[in-house]
């Protein structure tokens, strides 16, 4: 025992201090905190079914409390799992996605099946996947243009045709589509332009090519004068000129060249076996051109001539005047086609004065003969020629 005040030992069986004379008081040899901390010990203990050793509590050292187990610690680790395996397969569809969106096969396999389910909007898209891939690509365009004429929509029909010609100008099937686009609208210009284009071309097809185009092409008229030759140069007659259409097409024309007057509205129709005459002097230009059923024109055919008409010759006149004595007959000569006139009384013969159909005699007395020729076709004469009769019996 020791002292509350002093802290002296106290000895057994004393009551007061023997140093400070304070009463005696029973104190433990062990602090306050050391008893708290061991009911704390006991507490624990009781609670975990042990039975606490008595010799032990009073030399243990305090323990550090224990952490109670994460129980939330497998699902936090489940979760991130399944996080990573969710993103893991993002990326692989990503992946794949990105890989089918560069592929040409893919984009080409999707629009054939997307059109044998009859979705052809989803099938275009396809296709034009494909084209931005392959921007020179022709079975692509060729798909789309199926599904294009099945919806009737020409205009993107067209464009693609035109595509494809450009790419591969020797391709007789988008030839023969577009001609069949034209021809139902009756777009017979461009069909010429497209001939025009192709003519052009080197093609080791180039004939086959072409023969696309025969029923749309016209072939020029021909313009002959008598003689089967194309008129030109200067003629001193009149002359007759021919029109012909090699083909049997329709056959319109001017004679003053001009290709405003030359179509079905504006021009002249020329009917074969009625040929064209110019009896007078001038220059001429004679255009035509042929129009076939579909109203298509063939190209201008041109003959540029001069006529300068020369007048009848005089009239051979026998006998050619002189003296008489007995009764005479006169007779009058002139070219072929002309037709003569005269009289006897000094005036100038015209149209309207006698014409000349058979000899006829020498008037009595003292008189001069006017002759005129005139060409019938023309109407060119010759001038009046005289001649002086003197018929006395």
């Amino acid at each position: 025992m020791k002292c509350a005040k002093c802290g002296a030992e106290i000895k057994e069986g004393c009551i007061y201090c023997s140093v400070c004379g304070n009463a005696v008081q029973i104190v433990p040899d062990y602090s306050v905190l050391e008893d708290d901390y061991l009911r704390s010990l006991l507490k624990e203990e009781e609670s975990a079914g042990k039975e606490p050793a008595p010799a032990q509590v009073k030399q243990q050292k305090p323990k550090q409390p224990q952490r109670k187990k994460n129980r939330r610690l497998p699902f936090l680790i489940g979760g991130i799992l399944l996080v990573l395996l969710v993103l893991a397969g993002i990326l692989i569809k990503v992946a794949i996605d990105h890989r089918n969106a560069n592929s040409y096969d893919y984009q080409m396999e999707q629009a054939a099946m997307a059109a044998d389910a009859q979705n052809d909007g989803e099938a275009l898209d396809y296709y034009e996947r494909a084209l931005y891939l392959y921007p020179n690509d022709i079975t692509a365009r060729e798909k789309m243009i199926e599904i294009y004429e099945k919806q009737k929509n020409t205009d993107a029909a067209m464009v693609l045709l035109i595509e494809i010609i450009k790419l591969d100008p020797a391709n007789e099937d988008a030839y023969r589509d577009l001609i069949a686009i034209y021809d139902a609208r009756e777009d017979y210009d461009s069909i010429l332009d497209l001939e025009a284009e192709v003519d052009a071309e080197d093609l080791k097809n180039k004939d086959k090519i072409l023969d696309l185009f025969a029923d749309y092409m016209t072939s020029a008229p021909l313009i002959t004068d008598p003689e089967g030759d194309v008129p030109s140069g200067k003629y001193d007659e009149a002359l007759e000129v021919e029109i012909a259409s090699t083909d049997g097409d329709a056959i319109y024309y001017t004679i003053n060249g001009d290709e405003n007057e030359l179509d079905a509205k504006t021009g002249t129709r020329y009917f074969v076996g009625n040929p064209l005459v110019f009896d007078e002097s001038g220059k001429y230009t004679i255009a035509a051109v042929c129009r076939n059923d579909k109203g298509i024109y063939s190209s201008v055919t041109y003959a540029d001539f001069e006529i300068e008409l020369a007048p009848p010759d005089f009239a051979e006149v026998s006998p050619d005047g002189g003296r008489f004595y007995e009764p005479t007959l006169v007779t009058l000569t002139a070219e072929d086609g002309c037709s003569i006139y005269y009289t006897w009384d000094g005036t100038d013969p015209t149209t309207a004065s006698a014409r000349y159909t058979e000899p006829f005699e020498v008037p009595e007395g003292n008189n001069v003969l006017s002759v005129l020729v005139v060409d019938k076709t023309t109407g060119l004469d010759s001038g009046v020629y005289r001649a002086n009769f003197i018929y006395y019996p």
